[in-house]
Parts: C-alpha cells; structure tokens; sequence
C-alpha cells in the first residue's frame, strides 16, 4: 500500500492501496442526473441516457413556458467516496484525468446547449449519513485530504484536534496512523439561464462500477444477483458459456429526474455493453426497440433508479 509519510500523531495519514479489480472486490458508487428545486414553468422534454462501463453520458432538452429567461441554479452531485483504506479509498476510485483536478474523481463534464460550462464547487464530508463538514472545518482539518496542501495542514494539527478526531469516530487510530473516516463527495453547481422554448445540458462522467471476486455472486443464484431481473435469455446466454465473465456492477439514480414539471416527454435509455452483455429491472414504462440495448418511454415518470450487471471486460479505472 501507498503511504503519505508525515508525522504520525498530528496528522491524518491517508492509506492508498494497490488496484482491487483485478484480483479483489469495489464496491458501486451510483451517481445520477442534475438536480434543482422543482419548478412549475420548466420541464423536460426528452432525456437520453447512455450507460457504459467507460462513460454515462446524458441529454437533457428543457423547455420553458415562462415568458421570459429564468436563472436558476443546478446541481449535480457526484459519488460519495471513502478516505480511509479500504479498496474502495479515493486513490484506487478515481477517474480524474491526469494532469487535472482530482477533486473532479469521476470525470464529469457538461455543456449547455453546446458550449461547455464552467461550474462551481462545492466539498461536502459524510460520516454515514450525517454531513460532517461543518465539525471538520471547526477542527480545522480540510474536507479534501488528497493533496500536497492538505498535507502540510494536517501535519500542524495539535494534539486536542487528533483526539478530538478520534473520539467522535472521524477517524481511527491505526498503529502511528490516523485514518479518516468520512467519505468525500464533490458536488458542481452552476447557474443556468432556461430562455423561453427549449434548452440542451449535456452531462458526461465516468462512473465508480462494482466488481467482486468471481462472476458466483451475480449468477442466477448468487447472493448478489437479486435487482438484476434475470429473464430466458440471460440464463441462455450464460448457459452456453465455457466460462464465466468477470461482472461488474453500474448504478444510476434516475429519479432525480423527477423534480421537474411533470413526466419526461420522450425517455430513450442505451445501455452500451461492448462486447459482453448486460441485465437490469426495466424500468415501469419502458418498451425495448431495435437492436436489444435501446428503450424508450413517452410521458415517462421514473419511479426506481437503475442496476445493471454487466458481463465482459472492463478498463481499470
């Protein structure tokens, strides 16, 4: 394992670990679509959603009824990731692309109506499902534990703040080492102007998938293959193989999609397996269409979010 080496009682020290994918277990990060206060005069009038294992990448065409531009505020919250040194800690998860912010771990990128956007920041911390980042900032000690600046601060903290860290369960002791136990998450905020008619957002990230050991817990009977909706022609597919392939796992919160005014106008789902092939719960309204990975939905309503298996190669992350 990677080790910050700084002194050991007044900082947090931050364990990185060697690739789990191809001989452990990630766990899934699901992420999802933007989101914002729900709104009477704005709507969306077709969504179109790619997934793969590489990139999740969607489509939004907004329309506006009111008469004038509206600003508003929108908000897409990325993954929350651990800290501490598990194998699913920051340093092995992150897709941030070299030379860039690693703060943005999975990639994400949008434009609006074809130009890209510039959104702002914001560093939030999680202790399970309680927001920590006011307590951390009281304590001085940054949300973001990852870079050289980070560092230097840690290494300043006084006696107090690391028992005071310890005893609120913010991190745990681990021989000369402190471990921190919160999970990270970025969230991007910009402010769009919806001008009456129609708006396009574009939104692109690279997702946290899940893998585990072997393909045994994602097979029909496995303790891990419940959600997946296995139907005749999964349990062909798979029956005619000589061997297993590797599974991994992509979630998608779709019903964030549900703040807006009423249902989507035209819903059109791809799930892009590559050379393998994938299963998921189609979701309620949903109708399958031309070549088995598209779907598509009118007047649709998301009332579960996706999880899909894929069986086939993946990158490292």
């Amino acid at each position: 394992m990677n080790r910050h080496l700084l002194p050991a009682v007044t900082c947090l020290a931050l364990l990185g670990g060697g690739a789990a994918h191809a001989n452990g277990a990630w766990s899934e990060f699901p992420a999802g679509g933007v989101v914002f206060k729900q709104d009477k005069d704005i709507s969306i009038l077709r969504e179109d959603l790619e997934i793969g294992l590489d990139e999740i990448r969607v489509r939004y065409v907004f329309s506006s009824f009111a008469a004038e531009a509206l600003e508003r505020t929108i908000g897409f919250p990325l993954a929350k990731v651990p800290l501490d040194d598990s194998p699913d800690n920051f340093d092995d998860r992150s897709r941030a692309p070299d030379g860039e912010d690693p703060r943005n771990y999975m990639a994400f990128e949008v434009s609006v109506d074809g130009a890209p956007a510039a959104p702002t920041l914001h560093e939030y911390a999680w202790l399970g499902e309680v927001n920590v980042t006011a307590r951390l900032g009281e304590l001085g000690v940054p949300v973001f534990a990852r870079d050289p600046e980070a560092f230097e601060k840690l290494a300043q903290l006084p006696e107090a703040t690391v028992r005071a860290l310890t005893e609120e369960k913010l991190a745990v002791a681990d021989g000369g080492w402190l471990v921190p136990q919160w999970h990270y998450q970025a969230v991007y905020e910009w402010t769009q102007s919806f001008k009456p008619g129609w708006t396009e957002v574009e939104v692109s990230y690279k997702p946290l998938f899940g893998s585990d050991y072997g393909p045994e817990p994602y097979l029909e009977s496995g303790s891990k293959s419940a959600g997946y909706c296995y139907d005749n022609a999964t349990r062909q597919m798979l029956a005619g193989l000589s061997s297993f392939p590797e599974p991994f796992t992509v979630g998608y919160v779709l019903k964030t999609a549900g703040n807006w005014n009423g249902p989507i106008g035209t819903f059109n789902l791809r799930i892009k397996a590559g050379e393998g092939f994938a299963r998921f719960c189609v979701p309620e309204g949903l109708r399958a269409v031309g070549d088995g990975e598209s779907w598509v939905a009118e007047d649709f309503v998301p009332r579960s979010d996706l999880a899909i298996v894929f069986f086939g190669g993946a990158g490292d992350p």
